[in-house]
């Protein structure tokens, strides 16, 4: 059968009818799909949570900045989250399992507690800035006064003590060491060989990171 112009032409517009609703077999994925997920399983942990409730709004639907200028206008939906900041809600998820199989209810407290911390300051640190994001992170190793170069730096997601994650490396040396972590509470620390070839150890500090542009922190070495 050969189709008419007006038939190809009709055809034509209901496909792209089809693919502009949504209801054909174009429909388009949704790239929140993922966090919206992992949200709702924060939700069966902590149950209901207004640092969760900030947190979704600003994760899938984005807050305003404060200097942004006044509108009638909702803001435009934020893009999904650095893979990195996903995966920060998976440790805190991760918590969440461990906790429910814990019998020791101040135990389990404990574990939620820092699930809860961690929920805080991302929804803090998301109304702030819009939505999810990674935080610039500089690392300076300090002798007295003066900048000392060549420390590597560790960093680890800090938690409840039962569950230790892995320390990760900072790829380049002090000073200053650079990275970008997702919001959440860290300890950081820094080591270096001298030239005796022992390891000189700074210890670990608790760190905040987000709710603010940039984290800047100087270790001393003792």
């Amino acid at each position: 059968m050969v189709l008419t112009s007006p038939v190809k032409a009709l055809l034509k517009l209901i496909v792209f009818s089809l693919v502009v609703s949504g209801t054909g077999w174009a429909k388009p994925s949704d790239p929140l799909a993922a966090t919206r997920a992992k949200l709702n399983e924060l939700q069966v942990c902590l149950g209901k949570n207004d640092a969760l409730a900030t947190l979704r709004k600003g994760l899938l639907w984005g807050w305003r900045k404060p200097e942004s200028p006044p509108t009638l206008l909702d803001p435009p939906h934020p893009p999904p989250p650095p893979p990195e900041y996903l995966e920060s809600i998976d440790r805190d998820l991760a918590a969440c399992r461990v906790a429910a199989t814990i019998r020791d209810g101040e135990q389990r407290r404990l574990v939620l507690s820092s699930v809860e911390k961690d929920v805080k300051i991302k929804a803090d640190d998301c109304h702030s800035f819009g939505m999810g994001r990674k935080v610039p992170v500089t690392i300076k190793t300090v002798r007295g006064e003066k900048p000392e170069n060549g420390w590597q730096v560790f960093y680890k997601w800090s938690c409840a003590s039962l569950l230790q994650p892995q320390e990760v490396r900072v790829p380049n040396l002090t000073s200053p060491a650079s990275v970008e972590l997702p919001p959440g509470v860290y300890s950081i620390r820094a080591e270096k060989r001298n030239a005796s070839n022992q390891v000189e150890t700074i210890a670990a500090v608790t760190v905040v990171v987000g709710l603010a542009a940039s984290v800047p922190l100087e270790l001393p070495i003792p």
